[in-house]
């Protein structure tokens, strides 16, 4: 089964350097002052740039409200002198190495924006709304086809970009490069970072601890469609790797812990987690008896953490484990109990590999984006050229 199912989205935020003689302050102000306090205003520290401004996460695409957001933010830099027409300043994108589910682009994108407005922090839902962390081997795949293809990649980018210091080609990682094999060998996130040569590369993992891997070969843009169309390029390679190249038929055994308070602090369910995660557990009186719900409803709300946190994490104990005997109940079925162990032992995705290649879907980075999308990259490397 892929990683990104149909139901389910990656995330990406963008950071985006701009110019025009202002300061890292004014900037800060005006763009509060105006409503944008959804943003991060950062310094850059390049004599060039005048502030880095950072996006809260968005919906993959810039879907659920997002790309009109950035339509207006956009619309009021320029309008306030700010630029992008400088050859070395950069947009990198961030895509979030856990896809989200059970939640709708709109709702993420809301609850995205004001976490940044409250609290200045990047939103990272409940483990209910996020998948597992993304297998490497997927990043594996998609930087080594970034690699592999960089000259396609360069055609679509403006001369600024192609041999920049600040995000330097991962070509000796492609298939014929020197580091190709160590990198795919390569069993952590660190390991990875270290071959691609650091920070200052094409694709960037030394973020993989923050939660996203860094596409840094983007120019800054004030368009919506050329960051959306970047976006959903970098998407679409994901999803083709996901589904068409990599083997996750190998996976491992690996002891994880169970969440400690994976619902909203004070609710009926909270409450029923907090009962069941100690170490006897809780009988399914006693959780009746905390949160006022009957019988059914703890076996329904039981069914619904098992779906949102795996089979194994809650465990059912029948009414002779509490010293019971069969017909005790009278049909109300109120005499077993749950319990949720502090760890569990989950077959997780390896690191695995690729298919075999008489198996394997194209490595282009072509492969899997929309016709209307391609014609787009057609037309812009036209233009570039």
């Amino acid at each position: 089964m892929p990683y990104i199912l149909d139901d389910t989205f990656l995330t990406v935020g963008y950071e985006l350097e701009i110019a025009g003689g202002g300061s890292y302050a004014t900037w800060r102000r005006i763009l509060n002052d105006a409503g944008f306090d959804w943003l991060k205003v950062v310094p850059d520290g390049t004599p060039v740039v005048d502030c880095e401004i950072v996006t809260p996460p968005m919906p993959m695409g810039l879907y659920g409200g997002a790309d009109y957001d950035l339509g207006e933010l956009f619309a009021f830099i320029e309008r306030n002198g700010g630029t992008v027409s400088r050859r070395d300043l950069g947009g990198h994108i961030h895509i979030g190495n856990r896809a989200i589910k059970n939640m709708t682009t709109a709702d993420y994108w809301r609850q995205s924006k004001q976490l940044m407005r409250d609290r200045g922090e990047f939103f990272m839902p409940s483990d209910i709304n996020c998948c597992d962390v993304m297998p490497l081997v997927l990043v594996k795949d998609v930087a080594v086809r970034y690699a592999e293809h960089q000259n396609a990649v360069n055609s679509i980018l403006p001369p600024s970009r192609r041999h920049n210091r600040y995000c330097n080609s991962i070509a000796h990682i492609a298939p014929n490069g020197r580091q190709h094999d160590q990198f795919m060998s390569a069993q952590s996130a660190s390991d990875m970072a270290s071959l691609l040569g650091g920070k200052f590369v094409a694709v960037n993992m030394q973020t993989w601890s923050r939660g996203t891997v860094e596409f840094r070969q983007h120019q800054a843009t004030l368009s919506v469609d050329k960051l959306k169309a970047w976006s959903l390029l970098i998407d679409a390679m994901f999803r083709h790797s996901d589904r068409y190249r990599v083997d996750y038929s190998a996976n491992t055994p690996t002891t994880v812990e169970t969440p400690a308070s994976p619902y909203r602090n004070g609710s009926r369910i909270a409450v029923m987690w907090s009962l069941m995660r100690r170490d006897d557990g809780a009988t399914t009186r006693d959780l009746m008896d905390a949160t006022g719900w009957t019988a059914q409803t703890i076996r329904a709300r039981v069914s619904e953490m098992r779906r949102d946190h795996g089979e194994q994490t809650v465990v059912c104990n029948t009414q002779q484990a509490y010293g019971h005997s069969y017909g005790d109940s009278n049909g109300e079925h109120d005499l077993n109990g749950y319990i949720i162990p502090q760890s569990i032992t989950i077959q997780r995705r390896d690191n695995g590999g690729l298919l075999p290649e008489n198996q394997r879907g194209v490595s282009s980075i072509w492969a899997g984006l929309d016709d209307q999308l391609f014609e787009y990259f057609n037309t812009r490397r036209d233009q570039l050229s």
